[in-house]
């Protein structure tokens, strides 16, 4: 009798476990384990896109040597690597029509300047420079094409050597 209802919580366990296999359905592709899809219902949606709303810059993070380039031949950006810029695009938020965009509002847009060491080939030494870095304070929605999105998105920040 005492082994039945060890038995019992055995079964019942077993149970437990092929029921959450079930229902945790994972694909193997490529020798990875991915989470199976899921779906997104509109109510549900709707509600996700409603507290992401356009407000805030997002911070971005660029690799200066990327943004840097009216130096001369011979030298590059060292350090930092990276610098964080706050921007405003259409990944930033959402809008409530398809024409709007996540867009600066012009009079939030201010500046930063950045010291920055600058190597250079000629000397094989360092030396430290300011830059001037574009950042966005707010955002809003404005009316916006396709293309003009496209351009806002991959526009990068506007960097000045000063």
């Amino acid at each position: 009798m005492k082994g039945r209802p060890r038995e019992s919580l055995l079964r019942l366990l077993i149970l437990i476990l092929t029921a959450v296999d079930q229902t945790m359905v994972t694909a193997h592709h490529d020798g990875h384990h991915h989470r199976a899809s899921g779906r997104i219902h509109l109510p549900r949606a709707m509600e996700a896109t409603k507290k992401f709303l356009c407000r805030e810059p997002q911070s971005r993070a660029y690799n200066l040597r990327d943004l840097v380039h009216n130096m001369q031949p011979s030298e590059s950006v060292n350090r930092p690597v990276y610098i964080v810029v706050k921007k405003c695009d259409s990944h930033t938020g959402c809008c409530v029509s398809p024409d709007l965009s996540c867009a600066p509002v012009r009079s939030s847009i201010y500046h930063e300047d950045m010291e920055v060491e600058v190597w250079s080939l000629l000397t094989n030494s360092t030396k430290k420079v300011w830059i001037r870095i574009e950042q966005h304070g707010r955002c809003s929605c404005e009316i916006s094409s396709a293309g003009e999105r496209l351009i806002e998105d991959t526009q990068p920040p506007n960097i000045q050597i000063l």
